[in-house]
């Protein structure tokens, strides 16, 4: 099968496109021909290197966790499924080696869903993680209430894109962070207050119309002084959902009893199915996806790392 791989942790020259051995699904797995593959910062971290103690490996590596497409074989424990039902999921393993950036890729059973016809397999391949992310963090961790208040950072990012639509969704006011090129484009998701990071203080925005402090903040910058803002920002009560590290050590937490952890990534077919049916009747819109082939996935990572894309970077790896 064609697929993208690398066989060394380093930068976007490493991955090579070429022909592997098409992989068998496990007995809790099903094999999916891959219509699209969602490209995710974590895929460029990961092949650079970062996170090696918590993943075990084999080379070469595919990357990618979103797919979308079609089942071709199922596990002998699989029920519920079979060949030929379009499936969006998401391929994750805490073991790196068949990834979604390929023509065939095996998937636990308990990560997929049915793909809504109305969608094509690249739509559906840039929903998955951000989605499962963006709702665990707000519905479920945060447990976000309609008339409370959230900031989300980088929102015209893959997550950002999806969890501002989702705490509307929720009810909940929504301050982020974006560049004013993407002004417009986070307008449309829904954000009620956008600022400009690039020459306004974002601190200090949010403290004057949010006095009291916000019920909620998604970190997904991961850097200084991000990370213990995020803290001095919510109320006390609050709670703060890290997306790319572990709590700061401040005693303003316990102090102020703010609920703080880093939400790893979570597959999940149930959520996911639900997720889904809102996407299918419109109560969330799609990001804004750029489709890119897989040829071109090299590329695709560079502009990651720029940490400057807008809304869902997708490959598309072949019709289906």
């Amino acid at each position: 099968m064609k697929a993208v791989y690398y066989k060394e942790f380093g930068n976007a020259d490493v991955l090579q496109v070429g022909e592997l051995p098409k992989p068998k699904p496990a007995a809790d797995e099903v094999l999916v021909q891959v219509g699209a593959a969602g490209v995710n910062p974590i895929d460029r971290r990961l092949r650079s290197g970062e996170l090696q103690d918590f993943f075990k490996r084999e080379w070469p590596i595919i990357p990618g966790w979103d797919v979308a497409g079609r089942i071709v074989e199922v596990g002998e424990e699989v029920t519920g499924w079979q060949a030929g039902d379009d499936i969006v999921g998401l391929a994750f393993t805490w073991f790196l080696h068949h990834g979604s950036y390929a023509e065939y890729v095996p998937v636990k059973v308990a990560s997929i869903a049915p793909k809504p016809e109305r969608f094509s397999f690249t739509e559906a391949a840039a929903l998955p993680l951000v989605s499962l992310t963006a709702w665990e963090s707000l519905a479920e961790y945060a447990e976000l209430q309609n008339g409370q208040s959230v900031l989300i950072q980088a929102g015209a990012g893959g997550v950002g894109s999806v969890a501002i639509s989702i705490a509307k969704y929720l009810g909940a006011r929504v301050y982020t962070t974006a560049r004013k090129a993407n002004h417009d484009y986070i307008t449309q998701r829904g954000a009620d207050h956008i600022i400009d990071y690039t020459d306004t203080d974002y601190v200090s925005s949010i403290q004057q119309h949010e006095p009291e402090g916000l019920d909620a903040v998604i970190e997904a910058l991961g850097t200084e002084p991000h990370i213990e803002n995020a803290i001095r920002l919510v109320k006390p009560g609050g709670t703060v959902a890290y997306l790319n590290n572990e709590p700061p050590d401040m005693p303003e937490i316990e102090q102020n009893n703010i609920k703080t952890k880093f939400l790893h990534h979570r597959p999940d077919g149930v959520s996911l199915r639900a997720l889904m049916e809102l996407y299918k009747t419109d109560k969330l819109p799609l990001p804004e996806i750029k489709v890119m082939s897989l040829d071109d996935a090299t590329e695709a990572h560079r502009m990651s790392e720029t940490g400057q894309t807008r809304g869902k970077i997708v490959l598309k790896v072949q019709d289906l």
